[in-house]
């Protein structure tokens, strides 16, 4: 219990910091920046990177690694999730972008949850609302939750984590001092957990390679080499975009 207050702690302040964070960098330089940028025919800014990972595959190491390289904010399932479930963090949040800003993510989202069954579209619909708050304010690495496959791909990287399955139960296994066929249970119900949640969320499949920018398998690529590769294609695809 003592953990889980301390791990609960760490992510009120990790929230704290970045709402900190997002209101000093709503300066009138930066605004100029980024429309001077555009005015020059430079094409999109890229805001934020999202990493769909399976259990065991590394994705979370290499989120970390990446946002030490390129100096950006990560979020991972626990950080999101509090932002969508707390209402008065959700609150803060939301207040964090201006009116024109909200009124796009209504609109973003109005088609996006149309027809759907109650069930759990109130949490649905808060944590869209904060996957696109945060990938508004930019420099965002967004861990799981479906955000690959939530967010306008025109402004950000899609990347998909995977490694062989046998690979992922060892690692697991290592990571957690625990039994080999433990492992392979966990990873087994990981997978399913994953795979529902993302249909249950958008109706779609989330092993479809079409939705990701790049997939990686990190069998024989260490956590610090695949981070340094998505950095790679980041850069690659701002030069794509600024030669249109």
């Amino acid at each position: 219990m003592a953990s889980r207050g301390i791990q609960s702690r760490e992510i009120d302040q990790i929230i704290e910091r970045q709402m900190r964070q997002w209101e000093l960098g709503r300066s009138a330089q930066v605004n100029k920046e980024r429309e001077a940028h555009l005015a020059a025919g430079k094409g999109e800014v890229i805001d934020y990177i999202t990493i769909s990972r399976e259990r065991g595959s590394g994705g979370e190491q290499i989120a970390k690694i990446l946002a030490d390289l390129l100096k950006w904010q990560w979020y991972d399932r626990e950080i999101l999730d509090r932002m969508a479930e707390d209402m008065k963090v959700h609150k803060s949040v939301v207040q964090s972008v201006d009116e024109r800003t909200i009124g796009w993510i209504e609109d973003w989202l109005g088609p996006l949850f149309t027809g759907r069954s109650v069930g759990q579209l109130s949490y649905y619909q808060h944590l869209a609302k904060i996957l696109l708050v945060i990938a508004r304010h930019g420099q965002a690495i967004i861990v799981g939750r479906a955000a690959g496959l939530l967010l306008p791909r025109q402004r950000g990287l899609s990347v998909r984590v995977t490694a062989p399955f046998e690979l992922r139960c060892e690692r697991y296994a290592q990571e957690n001092q625990v039994g080999l066929k433990e492992a392979k249970g966990i990873v087994q119900k990981a997978d399913r957990a994953q795979r529902s949640f993302v249909r249950d969320m958008l109706n779609t499949d989330l092993w479809d390679c079409r939705h990701y920018d790049i997939v990686i398998n990190t069998e024989k690529l260490t956590p610090k080499s695949s981070a340094k590769l998505i950095w790679r294609t980041l850069d690659q695809r701002r030069v794509g975009e600024e030669k249109l």
